[in-house]
């Protein structure tokens, strides 16, 4: 007897397998979490909620979040498909299920770019030094920007992940030179006056003052590891074996966790949490501009500068890595005839998913400049709607993972902990967390734009552009029913195969697998070893 933990049927897309080192695949993990813009928003409203616990909470946070990478570990091993979500949900629970993974990732995926594109706005304002914004401003460095990150998204895997690879060295490079910074001045005595020294009580998980605390900062600190997966939409194009690839979505994950609290640590002891100091994290007009204050402070008047260039650098390459497996991902929706086959091609010279690059950053630029055109805070709300594809995707790629793996994962302990117990408390995390995130969206207070109808504007556009994945499938469906059929991709289940009797060495075995075809078929396929009656 042994375990059968490949997934079967799957197909080839034209990528080029080894365009991508390992090293640059973790560089693309990193770089979508995007650290520099990612605290200088999280660490003022981290420190309000959390206080000096937030390096605890940081890492009591990741905790979820590195379950899901676990489950993305092990299905990635069993399937290196650029499809990720979609392909891993329509294998291991129905084609419905994988479809709406695929929409909730291509949702985050366009709307994290939008996200990065108003940040890179603000960047190039502060390098201009323009006050008020008009919206030619807007429009133009949209366009540049998006431009700029398709067209070398688009040359190809090798090319984008290098251009990535170096633009994550640059921007960790002057986090880690400012954390340095941020801790010589703490060391000689020129923190801020009302900031508290450090203790290591701020690692204490039980000195956290309330529930509500760990919450706040909790919420705040899940979607700042968001991205981490980035890295495994491009396993198919990694050098080295599948498990290898699976394991960049963990590096990237420990790496990330790293740099949070090590950053959020110095900062705190530099700055404090006293929200009537000017130098403050909590400081009303420093709160969600954390680096940039930080910057200015150790620096001088460059400080704003140089803050400004290191987060319009983490938007730049945060885009591009984003790009990249929202583009794969449509990519192998369309190759298993789920959407449109027209996203299905590769170009022949770069063996790169051309077509789906350019869609993603055209839809991107267009919904950008669309909201720009309406209000500046409808762009925010949508910013902060992101979260609830988030969670709907990591739940199922964590439920996925469980499912795919229950039948063979309980015959050890170490395989049902991995494969399914954690990730079963990740997915249950995660939906808790997505139902309470949305809850407090529907208050009219939350965001910048109101209400609508009674409810807050940044639920109704997170929850309906989420749902508007419904009348798509319908339509993908009654297009192309074949892949709702499981006839393209059908269920499958690891599943154990029983080894042959024979010690004949002349025989030729088939592996066996168990398929579950499809929703409509619940007996089990058993494909038997068979002997070569040619070798008699």
């Amino acid at each position: 007897m042994h375990e059968e933990t490949v997934m079967h049927d799957l197909k080839a897309k034209g990528l080029k397998k080894g365009s991508v080192s390992k090293w640059a695949a973790v560089t693309i993990g990193l770089a979508a979490t995007a650290p520099a813009y990612s605290l200088t928003g999280a660490l003022g409203y981290g420190a309000a909620g959390s206080g000096y616990q937030l390096p605890i909470v940081f890492i009591l946070s990741v905790i979820p979040m590195f379950f899901v990478a676990l489950s993305y570990k092990h299905l990635t091993t069993s399937a290196p498909d650029a499809g990720t979500i979609f392909t891993w949900g329509t294998k291991a629970v129905g084609p419905k299920f994988g479809w709406f993974g695929g929409w909730a990732l291509l949702l985050a995926s366009v709307l994290a770019g939008v996200a990065a594109t108003q940040i890179m706005v603000n960047a190039a304002a502060v390098i201009f030094h323009l006050t008020n914004i008009p919206k030619w401003f807007h429009i133009g460095v949209a366009g540049l920007f998006i431009f700029s990150t398709t067209y070398l998204t688009a040359l190809g895997a090798k090319e984008s992940s290098r251009t990535t690879m170096i633009l994550t060295i640059a921007q960790y490079g002057i986090l880690i030179a400012l954390a340095a910074f941020l801790l010589l001045r703490v060391m000689q005595g020129g923190a801020v006056s009302t900031a508290e020294t450090f203790s290591l009580e701020w690692f204490n998980p039980f000195a956290i003052d309330s529930f509500t605390a760990f919450l706040d900062g909790f919420l705040i600190a899940l979607f700042i590891f968001w991205g981490f997966d980035a890295s495994l939409a491009m396993s198919e194009e990694t050098e080295g074996s599948a498990e290898q690839a699976g394991r960049s979505g963990i590096i990237s994950m420990i790496i990330t966790v790293i740099t949070y609290v090590v950053f959020s640590t110095t900062a705190l002891a530099y700055a404090g949490i006293d929200s009537h100091h000017q130098s403050s994290l909590t400081f009303k007009d420093n709160i969600d501009s954390s680096i940039t204050v930080l910057a200015t402070d150790i620096i001088g008047t460059q400080g704003a500068l140089i803050a400004a260039l290191i987060i319009g650098v983490s938007a730049f390459s945060a885009t591009m890595s984003t790009i990249m497996p929202a583009a794969r991902a449509a990519l192998a929706m369309a190759t298993y005839r789920a959407i449109p086959k027209r996203f299905s091609s590769v170009n022949e010279a770069t063996q790169t998913p051309k077509f789906a690059t350019w869609s993603i950053g055209l839809m991107t630029l267009i919904i950008y400049s669309t909201l720009s055109l309406i209000s500046e805070s409808i762009i925010k709300d949508t910013i902060h709607s992101v979260s609830i594809a988030i969670c709907t995707y990591y739940s199922v790629a964590a439920l996925s993972c469980a499912l795919y793996f229950h039948r063979t994962a309980l015959n050890h302990w170490r395989t049902a902990v991995s494969q399914v117990l954690l990730p079963i408390m990740a997915a249950v995390v995660l939906i808790a967390v997505g139902i309470f995130q949305a809850w407090n969206m529907m208050d009219p207070d939350y965001g910048s734009s109101g209400s609508i109808a009674g409810m807050g504007a940044v639920f109704l556009i997170g929850v309906v552009a989420l749902f508007l994945g419904i009348p798509l499938m319908m339509w993908c469906y009654f297009r192309d029913p074949r892949f709702f059929h499981g006839e393209t991709l059908p269920l499958e289940r690891a599943h154990i195969v029983s080894d042959s009797n024979s010690h004949n060495t002349s025989n030729t075995v088939i592996p066996c697998h168990i398929s579950d075809s499809s929703l409509s078929h619940p007996a089990e396929q058993i494909e038997l070893s068979i002997k070569d009656e040619r070798n008699p």
